[in-house]
């Protein structure tokens, strides 16, 4: 296996009986080898890798939001960005740049561009969802390594928005000249190119920890960065181990980050590169809350499950709380229904030791009528009430038939707490 890997798996809609084939097909990706100037991408998040391989073709965390409320002036990072990007683009050193970018009849326009000190990202509008590649990024006149992923929606006039994130492989300056060139968009190749003054945006940086170790599964790791600010959580691990050790056909090595009570901080992005003897991944959180007091890294290894089986319950009011079994790995308990503003509001928990994610990650819960019609609504999808308790949106059957819930039998999962690291966060 070349050990120039890239795996990037972004939270797509993805049928549940073409699941296989995208598994298989990711697999293969990762043995390609990655063009010049970028890292590889080996995990987007937690959440994508766990849903692309099950099942989750409802999980969508970046895109919870719906664009259609938004104006169009608005930025996109209060609506599809995580909650580190709400706080940076309320910066004063965030970028309005508001740029229109025009080359071959297809126009793109750039909006806002900031840097938080662990990503770039900047926001556009197009006239319809094209994919944007490849991206050539100078910083101060020096092309820069990085991995990036994107977001967005359609916005009420038929036009798209969308956010590309930017992960360097090294830490850029506080302040630079920053210029993007892009030569394709959709089929249609060009040169859209923009350049813009970059302050990095004020946040509080705070020094968690370095040089911990631990071992999981005879893969000792040790913390080379463990970074707190306003708007991530910066996280470098370096692994003892190869590729094909950490990642291969039967388990991918995954990690969770805990705070106090044992609540995930949900991933915003994962990337790494390695070699024949160690793997260094570099991860991204959201920012913690005033509550957090302390954190715990309990990395794990999740199985590569191909075969699934699918588990489904007819939701009668009636007859609740509903239990669905998911195996060892526990229960999904139905609680309450209640309409709200014509849909229907649904209340679960998941009854597991393993912790699951703000908008249920590596877990699914689907909403059906009688012939298989996705029922949940816009911006519907499980958002978390309490630690392993949610609740989520769907609308009526408009006659046909029942409510049909579908689940899986999850692969076995759990956080060995001789291989965590904990930490005090200082307050």
């Amino acid at each position: 296996m070349n050990k120039d890997i890239k795996k990037s798996i972004d939270s797509i809609q993805v049928p549940f009986q073409k699941l296989d084939a995208a598994i298989e097909e990711g697999l293969r990706a990762s043995q390609k080898k990655v063009a010049p100037k970028k890292v590889m991408m080996l995990l987007l998040s937690s959440a994508a890798a766990f849903g692309l391989i099950i099942g989750s073709g409802f999980i969508s965390p970046t895109m919870a939001s719906v664009l259609a409320k938004v104006p169009i002036l608005d930025s996109i990072f209060t609506s599809v960005g995580d909650k580190g990007l709400q706080v940076a683009i309320n910066d004063e050193n965030a970028m309005s740049l508001n740029e229109t970018l025009t080359s071959n009849g297809v126009s793109l326009t750039i909006q806002d561009v900031l840097y938080d000190g662990s990503r770039l990202a900047f926001s556009f509008v197009q006239d319809k969802a094209e994919e944007i590649y490849p991206l050539h990024i100078e910083v101060n006149g020096e092309v820069i390594n990085f991995s990036e992923n994107m977001t967005g929606e359609y916005l009420p006039n038929g036009q798209y928005s969308g956010l590309i994130q930017v992960h360097p492989t090294k830490p850029l300056p506080n302040e630079f000249d920053l210029s993007v060139a892009i030569h394709q968009i959709g089929k249609t190749e060009g040169d859209w190119h923009f350049e813009t003054h970059v302050i990095k945006t004020n946040n509080n940086s705070i020094n968690l920890t370095t040089g911990q170790t631990a071992e999981l599964d005879g893969i000792s790791y040790e913390v080379k960065k463990f970074e707190s600010t306003n708007s991530a959580v910066s996280l470098h691990i370096l692994y003892k181990g190869t590729v094909e050790e950490i990642m291969n056909e039967h388990q991918v090595l995954q990690l969770h980050l805990l705070d106090q009570e044992g609540t995930l901080i949900p991933m915003i992005n994962a990337s790494g590169s390695g070699d024949d003897e160690s793997m260094l991944y570099e991860y991204v959180f959201e920012p913690l809350s005033e509550e957090v007091t302390g954190l715990t890294i309990s990395p794990f290894f999740m199985p590569l499950v191909i075969e699934r089986k699918e588990i489904t319950a007819t939701l009668e009011e009636n007859q609740l709380p509903l239990t669905i079994s998911q195996g060892e790995m526990g229960d999904i308990v139905v609680t309450k229904v209640e309409e709200e503003n014509g849909k229907y509001a649904l209340y679960f928990e998941s009854i597991s030791s393993f912790p699951f994610g703000s908008n249920f990650e590596m877990n699914q819960l689907s909403v059906e009528d009688t012939d298989g019609n996705d029922l949940i609504a816009d911006g519907g999808y499980p958002k978390a009430i309490g630690k392993n308790k949610y609740k989520l949106y769907f609308n009526d059957t408009k006659g046909n038939g029942d409510i049909i819930l579908k689940t899986f039998v999850l692969p076995h999962m759990t956080l060995n707490q001789q291989a965590q690291i904990t930490v005090k966060v200082p307050r």
